[in-house]
């Protein structure tokens, strides 16, 4: 059994290896689909043409399915046209939107896996967390302008990857990681870093990226008046607190619900603007899980 102050120096070394191999290009999260990995390159690579992305999905017929599934939905078929090809998804959907659900369906494979199985509740809390700040983002993007609702649900979708990351790699590497508040620590400190080391890796927008590292802005003392981060970055940071709040009530501190009233995009309060967004929320929340 490791003391506190071991596990803080392992843990420590290992975040810092972490960081390393992603700024060295070394990316790799254990068991992700290798089709889903090589989807990231493709839509990163400015000589990919769509003809290179559709081959590359079509490779894999279950995520196909999926992409063309989600471009058909209430959530993303505003002109009631059925799609039947994934080039025609594709370009309904745009590349944020793919690579979100390509990745939600590489995390829905990766909690299948055997070796994953002691940590699959930590997985699937980190999951049904990215997938409600998705949907929250998407719709109250809808309603603000200013912010692009393909941006907003991957920035949401993606902010828990460095979380998801850490935890599969230090479950691969056999670090205690269950019912460890020690571990705890260290991911509340580092996942945010590593998390735009991944998108950066990955190649997506700065804007997202930018989003996802600041996903805690409202709360974090040392990040100054929030209203000094960028649009996404604050719709991001308000869904996120919305949901602790409602959903981990272990986790929320007593001041964060009267930080979350301050919050205003366009001048309409967040609250109100998740009550406007509500069914739309409901619908992609749906879709995207």
């Amino acid at each position: 059994m490791l003391t506190k102050e071991d596990f803080q120096a392992k843990a420590f070394k290992f975040v810092q290896e972490l960081a390393g191999d992603l700024s060295n290009d070394k990316f790799e999260l254990p068991g992700f689909p290798d089709v889903v990995m090589r989807l990231h390159k493709t839509l990163t690579d400015e000589s990919s043409a769509v003809a290179d992305i559709v081959k590359l999905i079509s490779s894999e017929p279950a995520l196909s399915a999926r992409l063309i599934q989600l471009a058909n939905s209430a959530a993303f078929n505003a002109d009631g046209r059925e799609m039947t090809d994934p080039r025609a998804a594709i370009q309904r959907l745009g590349f944020n939107v793919v690579r979100s659900t390509a990745t939600n369906f590489a995390v829905n494979q990766l909690q299948q896996q055997e070796w994953l199985k002691p940590v699959r509740p930590q997985m699937a809390k980190i999951w049904r967390r990215s997938n409600a700040v998705a949907a929250s983002c998407y719709a109250v993007a809808e309603i603000v302008d200013g912010v692009r609702s393909d941006e907003a649900l991957a920035s949401g979708l993606f902010h828990q990857m460095g979380n998801l990351y850490l935890l599969a790699r230090a479950h691969r590497d056999g670090l205690p990681v269950v019912d460890n508040p020690e571990w705890d620590e260290v991911v509340a400190g580092w996942h945010t870093t590593i998390a735009r080391a991944i998108l950066e890796n990955w190649g997506l927008p700065a804007s997202i990226a930018d989003a996802v590292e600041n996903q805690d802005g409202i709360i974090d003392e040392e990040s100054g008046d929030f209203l000094n981060m960028t649009l996404l970055a604050r719709l991001l940071s308000a869904a996120k607190l919305s949901d602790t709040i409602q959903n981990e009530p272990a986790v929320a501190q007593p001041g964060w619900a009267a930080l979350l009233v301050d919050v205003r995009m366009n001048g309409v309060s967040f609250a109100e603007l998740l009550e406007r967004g509500r069914d739309k929320i409901e619908v992609v929340s749906n879709t995207i899980s």
